[in-house]
């Protein structure tokens, strides 16, 4: 009972002191951040539980950086003057609170005023999207090579990019012509000059201001010093974090990947990690930001399907069910997953959009020219009925995907039709058909590059609005068709003019095939829908069989012009 009055005095005196500290503050430091609504009532849902565990809750707090600056601010300031460790974590810090205290701060939060402008509120919201994804992947390392720093991990990368929260909220409306111009880099490099504002400084200053203690800030703040050998792996395991999700947004995730020659300022580097452990981190990574971008696309299409009144609030539009979609998707990523879930969201239906316009062209001469820059005319097609490779191929054992179920039936499937295979246009042809009638792609095609590079042509083709005889103009000298290498665009905001039809997403790579000219297979899940971790694999997958198999095939392309 004692220890409780002193807990409350303590509380108060902390209160009262952080209260003075904050009417000190001016200009950005002022600021007072509003809670996401979703996040938040979620979490007071869960503190009026009794029975509800404190893992859970703290699971739920962490993915937004106002309730765990808020936890951290009152744990700190409660208990850093008796002399006990500081503390870094939100789990460490509800438990020290108490749920009476964590449940006071809750609702001193709500009382928060939202940001009125839309724009604004949009770009605060993004940037809160991706405090939480950067945490979710800095937790994600650390299960891999500091197990006991993950909950420290998380939390520095929930608050690492908290200064573009803050340079959004107070500069209003000079932020989002600034963000709707230029790129992330651009914007923070016009803020430094323009504006003097330096995104990383001001948040680290920002954090230090509410009592964020230095054993995460070091991870933050690139001039801080490290007290304790043990924890500085979490400046280069936050950053590395925060680079895989600036290559995701910035669609160079493949750049990534591994077995690729990682920049030679990587922070990924610094981890000296094996091929094993990256290729576990990369593999969960994937995993976690596909299906959270997967979410937030469903999400977008429900909110602008739903017809709402106009009293109601765009944060409000599927309350429940983006609440429930955000602990099933933190809970199973955390846990490994889980595989019905994942097929689900793998699974789920295209959008049916209209096609847009792209650069291509339908050919009015007749598909031989007579420079023949296609290889494809009768007399250059001399028949081919023995293999390249002399030697007798081996048996193909088609990999194992790490998801079980209806992708890996498929990749068998395939692995044995090209086993079975007679002849290279036979098994190039059932590819193509194979991939759209029971695969994951609605289109495919088989495509020719003319030996100029500057042309190409479809040959072969299944889905919707494929056509054989299409010509495309390679404008792009530089573009993976005109280059001949492999691409895969997981997703993209808008269409592509690296695709050869315009699609959003879609996947590329050359084919091993006894031709004149470069020939590439393409395939793609729709012009606006997005191509699932799985259906990568599976396309990769089926490329390298399919690549080890025709060497040692007779026959050359199937040309289905006519």
């Amino acid at each position: 009972m004692e220890e409780q009055e002193n807990r409350s005095e303590e509380s108060q005196s902390g209160e009262n002191g952080d209260a003075a500290n904050e009417h000190k503050l001016t200009g950005p430091f002022a600021i007072q951040f509003a809670p996401n609504a979703i996040i938040w009532q979620e979490a007071r849902k869960l503190i009026s539980d009794k029975n509800i565990r404190v893992e859970d809750l703290a699971t739920c707090c962490a993915q937004d950086p106002v309730l765990v600056i808020e936890l951290l601010k009152s744990a700190n300031a409660m208990f850093f003057s008796v002399g006990r460790s500081p503390i870094t974590s939100a789990k460490v810090a509800i438990v020290r609170l108490g749920s009476d205290t964590v449940l006071s701060i809750f609702e001193k939060i709500n009382e928060r005023v939202q940001v009125d402008d839309e724009d604004v509120l949009h770009w605060i919201e993004h940037h809160r999207s991706r405090c939480q994804r950067t945490s979710i992947i800095a937790r994600v390392f650390a299960e891999a090579i500091a197990r006991t720093l993950a909950d420290d991990a998380q939390a520095a990368g929930l608050l690492l990019n908290i200064g573009e929260m803050l340079a959004t909220q107070h500069l209003g409306r000079q932020y989002v012509e600034l963000a709707e111009e230029l790129k992330r880099s651009g914007v923070n490099y016009r803020l430094s000059n323009d504006f003097k504002f330096d995104v990383e400084k001001m948040g680290a200053t920002y954090l230090r201001r509410n009592g964020i203690p230095e054993a995460l800030l070091f991870a933050i703040d690139r001039d801080a010093m490290n007290r304790s050998q043990e924890r500085a792996v979490l400046r280069p395991l936050v950053q590395a974090a925060s680079e895989l999700v600036e290559a995701f947004d910035n669609n160079r995730w493949e750049k990534l990947a591994p077995g690729k020659n990682l920049p030679s300022k990587s922070a990924i580097r610094l981890l000296q990690l094996d091929e094993g452990q990256y290729l576990k981190i990369y593999e969960r990574a994937s995993e976690y930001l596909f299906s959270a971008r997967l979410l937030e696309e469903k999400n977008k299409q429900k909110a602008i399907s739903n017809n709402f009144d106009d009293n109601s609030s765009p944060i409000a539009v599927g309350l429940s069910s983006v609440q429930e979609a955000l602990q099933d998707e933190i809970f199973d990523l955390l846990g490994g997953g889980s595989e019905e879930k994942s097929e689900q969201k793998e699974n789920a239906p295209t959008s049916n959009a209209v096609r847009p316009s792209t650069q291509i062209t339908e050919i009015q001469a007749e598909l031989i020219d007579p420079s023949d820059q296609f290889k494809l005319s009768p007399k250059n097609k001399a028949e081919k009925t023995a293999p390249r490779a002399n030697k007798p191929a081996q048996q193909i054992v088609a990999p194992a995907l790490a998801t079980r179920g209806k992708g890996t039936k498929i990749v068998s499937d395939l692995a044995n039709l090209i086993e079975d295979a007679s002849s290279s246009e036979e098994v190039i042809t059932n590819i193509l058909a194979k991939l759209v009638d029971q695969g994951p792609f609605e289109k495919t095609a088989l495509i020719v590059v003319s030996k100029d590079r500057k042309n190409a042509i479809v040959v072969a083709s299944r889905g919707p609005g494929m056509g054989n005889g299409l010509k495309l103009e390679l404008k792009d000298p530089l573009s993976p068709l005109a280059k001949c290498f492999s691409k895969v665009q997981s997703f993209g905001n808008k269409s592509n003019e690296a695709s050869p039809f315009g699609s959003k997403a879609f996947a590329l790579s050359p084919i091993d095939a006894d031709h004149e000219t470069p020939v590439a297979l393409y395939a793609d899940c729709g012009n606006d829908a997005s191509i699932t971790f799985e259906a990568r694999r599976i396309f990769r997958t089926v490329v390298d069989i399919l690549n080890r198999r025709l060497p040692s095939l007779p026959g050359g392309i199937p040309v289905e012009l006519k």
